[in-house]
């Protein structure tokens, strides 16, 4: 009886541990925003976009946001990587498309920038004259 217990203990844990809470994800991407936005504190930003996506590992906005920090970080493989994420979440995410456009950019490959941001356009991102002038 008691080995029966330890296992539904152990089971209950671990599911507490693993199960999805997108109103706990959104606290913590809202947090990270806030780091990011008003403070300039990116590596807390990040801890904090960790979180969001550990509770909902299908929070787009996380992923996105964890990207943006990345980049004001230097780290922009890493972030190409989140953005890259955002967008397989939800393909028509126009600014991940711009951000990984603006990452490229930093990296020197205009072409895949010019890449994104047609793509940026293509779903909705207003205001891309300037960049798209610059791919033609």
């Amino acid at each position: 009886m008691k080995k029966l217990t330890f296992v539904l203990w152990l089971a209950a844990g671990l599911c507490l541990a693993s199960c999805q809470d997108p109103a706990k994800s959104r606290v913590y991407m809202d947090e990270g925003v806030k780091l990011m936005m008003n403070y300039s504190k990116f590596e807390e930003a990040e801890e904090a976009f960790d979180k969001a996506i550990k509770y909902d590992n299908s929070n787009h906005e996380a992923y996105y946001y964890r990207g943006c920090a990345k980049v004001n970080s230097k780290q922009y493989k890493e972030a190409i990587a989140d953005f890259e994420k955002a967008i397989e979440l939800k393909p028509d995410y126009a600014d991940a498309y711009f951000n990984l456009g603006r990452t490229y950019v930093l990296l020197n490959d205009e072409d895949k920038a010019c890449e994104y941001y047609k793509l940026a356009a293509k779903y909705g991102r207003p205001n891309l004259e300037d960049y798209l002038r610059r791919c033609n």
